[in-house]
C-alpha cells in the first residue's frame, strides 16, 4: 500500500493533483476539501493516500490528513 506521498505539487485540476515524487508523477484523486488544503503548483506536500484496487484498475486517493484517511480505511 501507499501509505503517503512527499513531494512537490505539479499538477491540479478539480479533482487530482500530482505530486512528482523524485522524478515520478503521482496522480492522486482528491475531494474538493482535500484540493484546498493543499498548496499551490510548484510547493512541497504531503498527501495521506489510500490505494483502492479494483479487478483492473488501481486507483490513488489523497487526503490532507491521517484522519481524513481512516474514514476509508474503516
Amino acid at each position: 500500500m501507499i501509505g503517503r506521498l512527499r513531494g512537490t505539487i505539479v499538477e491540479r485540476t478539480v479533482d487530482h493533483v500530482v505530486v512528482d515524487v523524485g522524478g515520478v508523477g503521482y496522480s492522486v484523486a482528491v475531494t474538493p476539501r482535500t484540493l484546498v488544503a493543499l498548496p499551490a503548483i510548484g510547493e512541497d506536500a504531503v498527501v495521506h493516500t489510500h490505494l483502492h484496487v479494483r479487478e483492473d484498475q488501481p486507483a490513488l486517493f489523497g487526503f490532507a490528513n491521517t484522519d481524513e484517511r481512516e474514514l476509508v480505511d474503516l
